[in-house]
């Protein structure tokens, strides 16, 4: 597959404007200077300013028609200057270009006020470029610079000391995307420190230290805290909030201290006494942690308290491995709590547990009490699959098929059916009916990229003559017949294009967000024209969720042949430099790595989750820490993790030392990267089978399990896609080979 296929169609399209505006220059080379200009604007492409100003100077001197012909030209040169310090020319020339190219005039009075405040020297000066900038909402209300003016604003308003205005100004932005939350929040907290607006920066810096722990500013917040708080009385509110900061960031002598001092103050209150028994399962101190629950234990006279104790003597009991007490400290804390919103999480702990201890009817059972208590759990379908599966455990394959009939009519989408049927086809395998098993799954494979039970299904039926030809025609269909809506919208997408070529792509990015916002266009062409613009400003996250908001409202349901033309779309090969480097240096296959990124962050660089996982491979700052180290590499911000290159080879480097922990098994691996490495421990000690699919329905948590399938699903089509050729004379151990010897035998592709 040819590098960067994924995008190529929508530079192609670019290239035909770049060629009429070359046939034009053609068409009267008697004027000369054309050797100039194209220099000059490779130069500029390059991010090579001194060299491109020189060039384009050079080539307007030799021929004087360009800036007639060409204004964009004296545009270019005004951002030569700006790009290389020059900031009085700059603002002079942008000054001289606002009505020669007025499809961009607010850029121009933007890079002019921009350069204006570069060679400001006093505060009168500043104060003379902020009341332009207000002047330039005014007259650009609708321009998408507005909120970039905005964030200049509330910089220049913190920096002259103007808290009033700064605080508004703060606040304002940070109701915008993609704005860094945890600076914005820093310097609130700063403005309402001098606006003596104490209980404020308090809110904000209790917000800070909850919302992004790991955030460098958010260390600053905690010592405003505790310098405020340093000899009062903490509310119980308040003190949870300090001491959860502690505990999330792994700073426990500090929490030890803060309870110390606060016990000190208030004697040993029951939320103090239980923090630190909190603090100790924290640490892994779990027989310490027990010990003090149970001699407590009739101590707290609060029932939160007590609620929180009866769970921590069970949630103890099963760190140190004590099985049969956890389950008996768990069913004590479900009837005491029946209505407790753990309660019915409980019983499915139980009943994994008796699993774990190969008490199969005693797990029914629970399973059972679980259906009949909380018929509205989350995970109540989910019940009922693990009852049918303690059937198959059991060798009972009738009655687990039988089971799993019944659940079909439960089933409302399409991938838990094809789950269910997957299972009972398993059911006909262990009783040597080969007919049926191949029916089932043959059912279910003529859909392979809706679930990972329907793509294995595919893989265990279909024979390699066939897979060679349905990959191909997919290849083929990439290759051979592009799909672009980009010429019939060009019209809409003439600023952006304009934009990205004189200022580049994240101002081009702002107009296109602009647009996507405010288009109202009938018809999923124009998303797809939106997800290729996307694409050409290298905006690859933005891309893939446009090109996915297309294919699920659109062809979702519909037969594969009817959106093929999407498929490279949906499985793009974004970061293929980063990818492919990092496959070759830690050995491993590049759909690997792919398959995590596009399930992980469907390939937005900047974003963080909710566990505080940070960039496309969705690392957490201890895990980052612990790789860079072994890597030699430094980390000095967690920010550094949204550079794709730096998160690409602490990720990938990640799964290959997975790997060699799980001798090669991908769903173990993936297992590990998702989970932790510790718990894929204890599961792999428990599930005692060599089969992949036993082990993925015993991974303990939901969400889990849910991201090793699709990873696993993502992780067969990349591979089928970038080593078609590849299939096992044994098409039956297909599935089974990939996932184990992922690459360790196919580095020669590189050579």
């Amino acid at each position: 597959m040819e590098k960067r296929t994924t995008y190529i169609y929508v530079v192609y399209v670019h290239m035909l404007i770049i060629l009429v505006a070359g046939v034009a220059l053609y068409a009267d080379q008697q004027d000369g200077g054309y050797e100039s200009y194209f220099a000059a604007n490779q130069f500029y492409e390059d991010g090579d300013y001194q060299k491109a100003l020189a060039s384009f100077r050079e080539a307007v001197n030799e021929n004087q028609s360009f800036a007639v012909r060409f204004p964009e030209v004296q545009l270019k040169i005004a951002y030569c200057l700006y790009k290389t310090d020059q900031y009085e020319a700059a603002a002079e020339a942008f000054h001289g270009t606002r009505e020669s190219v007025s499809a961009v005039k607010d850029y121009s009075a933007f890079f002019a006020l921009t350069s204006e405040l570069h060679y400001t020297d006093t505060n009168r000066d500043t104060n003379r470029v902020i009341q332009k900038y207000r002047q330039f909402r005014r007259d650009f209300n609708s321009s998408p610079l507005r909120r970039t003016v905005d964030s200049l604003l509330a910089g220049l308003y913190f920096k002259t000391a103007s808290w009033d205005t700064a605080d508004i100004y703060h606040r304002k932005i940070l109701r915008y995307r993609g704005y860094d939350k945890g600076d914005i929040l820093g310097n609130l907290i700063v403005i309402s420190r001098e606006r003596r607006h104490f209980q404020t920066m308090r809110n904000y810096a209790f917000e800070l230290i909850a919302k992004y722990p790991f955030h460098p500013a958010s260390q600053m917040a905690y010592l405003q805290l505790k310098s405020y708080y340093d000899n009062k009385k903490i509310s119980k509110t308040n003190l949870k909030k300090l001491y959860r900061y502690l505990e999330k960031t792994g700073q426990y002598q500090k929490a030890t201290a803060l309870l110390d001092k606060q016990a000190a103050l208030t004697g040993e209150t029951e939320q103090i006494r239980w923090l630190k028994i909190r603090q100790l399962y924290a640490e892994k101190k779990y027989w310490k942690s027990l010990q003090a629950s149970k001699e407590q234990q009739g101590n707290f006279a609060q029932a939160k308290y007590k609620r929180n104790i009866d769970l921590n003597i069970a949630r103890c009991n099963l760190r140190l491995g004590y099985r049969q007490n956890a389950i008996e400290a768990y069913d004590i804390f479900q009837r005491r709590y029946p209505s407790d919103g753990l309660s019915p999480e409980v019983l499915w702990v139980i009943a994994w547990l008796c699993e774990k201890e190969d008490s199969i009817a005693q797990a029914r059972g629970y399973y059972e009490r679980l259906l009949r208590k909380y018929p509205r759990y989350k995970l109540i379908n989910e019940a009922r699959f693990r009852i049918g599966l303690s059937y198959y455990r059991e060798g009972d394959f009738l009655t687990a098929r039988q089971q799993w009939e019944k659940n079909l009519r439960y089933a409302k989408r399409d991938r838990d059916k094809g789950r269910l049927k997957y299972w009972i086809s398993k059911t006909h395998h262990k009783e040597d009916d080969f007919s049926a098993y191949l029916a089932l799954l043959d059912e279910i494979s003529d859909t392979p990229f809706d679930s990972y039970y329907n793509m294995k299904a595919f893989l265990l039926t279909k024979d390699n003559e066939f897979v060679r030809e349905f990959v191909d025609s997919l290849l083929w269909e990439i290759s051979h017949k592009p799909v672009t809506f980009l010429p019939k919208y060009l019209d809409y997408f003439q600023r952006p294009l304009l934009v990205q070529e004189i200022f580049g792509e994240s101002f081009a990015q702002k107009e296109l967000n602009q647009l996507a916002a405010t288009l109202k266009v009938p018809g999923w062409e124009i998303n797809f024209a939106l997800g290729e613009m996307n694409e050409k400003m290298m905006n690859f996250g933005r891309a893939y969720r446009q090109y996915r908001k297309v294919y699920s409202e659109n062809f979702a349901s519909r037969d594969l042949r009817e959106w093929m033309f999407l498929f490279k779309s949906l499985y793009p090969l974004y970061f293929d430099d980063e990818v492919n480097q990092y496959a070759r240096k830690w050995n491993i296959t590049p759909a690997s790595i792919w398959a995590i990124i596009k399930k992980e962050s469907a390939f937005e660089p900047v974003i963080t989750s909710y566990a505080n996982a940070y960039g496309l491979m969705q690392i957490i700052p201890p895990t980052a820490d612990r790789l860079s180290e072994s890597l030699g590499v430094k980390m000095q911000d967690v920010r550094k993790l949204y550079d794709p290159d730096f998160n690409i080879q602490l990720g990938s480097y990640y799964i290959s030392e997975l790997l060699k922990r799980y001798d090669g098994n991908l769903y173990h691996a993936l297992a590990a990267y998702n989970a932790g490495e510790h718990r894929v421990d204890r599961w792999r000690r428990w599930v005692r089978s060599e089969d992949d699919d036993v082990f993925l329905e015993n991974i303990e948590y939901n969400q889990t399990r849910d991201y090793v399938r699709g990873a696993m699903k993502y992780y067969w089509t990349y591979h089928l896609l970038i080593h078609p050729y590849q299939l096992a004379e044994d098409k039956s151990i297909f599935p089974h080979q990939v996932a184990h010897e992922p690459w360790f035998r196919e580095v020669e592709m590189f050579d």
